[in-house]
């Protein structure tokens, strides 16, 4: 069958043949792509029209299905570059500074701040310096404990929620790399061309395409919502319509 890639808009130094926006049209989660329109081409007819099956696609991301991809750091490193990494970004901490400033969205805290200052103006207007400023001072370390209170507490408390999200995002998986002997990663680490061995319960927080196994079903209910189970078989010119 004659193989219709485009070509992909990869870095010139690239010696990949799939560009990332490729990946996802195959990949997408109704296992299908809209082209215009109401126009829709199923994956598993784009695996195999537009990319020449799944050895051509192997082939095109330089690995393999019995050994997966070389494994070694210049490699891993060069997949990340072009098709980024297999993890959500982290919860975004904020500073101090934004944590400090956000308590003045409270007017209680921006009338104590307009207090102090004013007490200061018309204290040193009656009263010499610094009795002047007793009772502005007052003030002002009234509010400063409050601030570094609530902003200390907010700012150990999203410190933990980015621990958490952080925990829960890791996921053990076994993958080959240039191997017949299987080798475990955390799920972050896993890489475009990786060969991933899995087992029945296992989840595998990737897009993927089945290169072997039988009788293999799936659940997509944290994806779709359906709790069905869905069969999956490798996609050949034989079955993909």
């Amino acid at each position: 069958m004659e193989n219709n890639i485009v070509e992909p808009l990869l870095e010139t130094n690239s010696k990949y043949k799939i560009a990332p926006k490729d990946l996802i049209e195959i990949v997408n989660l109704d296992n299908h792509y809209k082209k215009s329109g109401t126009n829709t081409v199923l994956s598993s007819e784009m695996i195999v029209e537009k990319f020449g099956g799944l050895e051509n696609i192997v082939s095109s991301l330089h690995t393999n299905t019995k050994l997966g991809i070389t494994g070694d750091a210049r490699d891993i490193e060069e997949r990340r570059r072009v098709y980024g990494r297999n993890a959500f970004p982290p919860p975004r901490i904020r500073t101090l500074v934004e944590l400090i400033m956000e308590n003045f969205d409270d007017t209680i805290n921006r009338v104590l701040l307009g207090a102090a200052l004013v007490s200061c103006v018309i204290g040193l207007i009656k009263e010499p310096f610094p009795e002047g400023l007793i009772e502005g001072a007052s003030i002002m370390i009234s509010l400063t404990i409050i601030i570094v209170v609530n902003s200390g507490n907010n700012y150990i408390s999203e410190r933990r929620l980015a621990a958490l999200v952080s925990l829960s995002n890791k996921q053990d998986v076994t993958v080959y790399r240039n191997s017949t002997e299987a080798i475990t990663i955390d799920s972050t680490e896993l890489v475009v061309g990786d060969l991933v061995h899995f087992e029945a319960g296992q989840k595998i927080p990737a897009d993927m395409l089945m290169v072997d196994g039988q009788d293999v079903s799936t659940n997509e209910v944290e994806l779709t919502g359906e709790s069905d189970l869905f069969e999956k078989t490798p996609v050949t010119e034989s079955n993909y319509t």
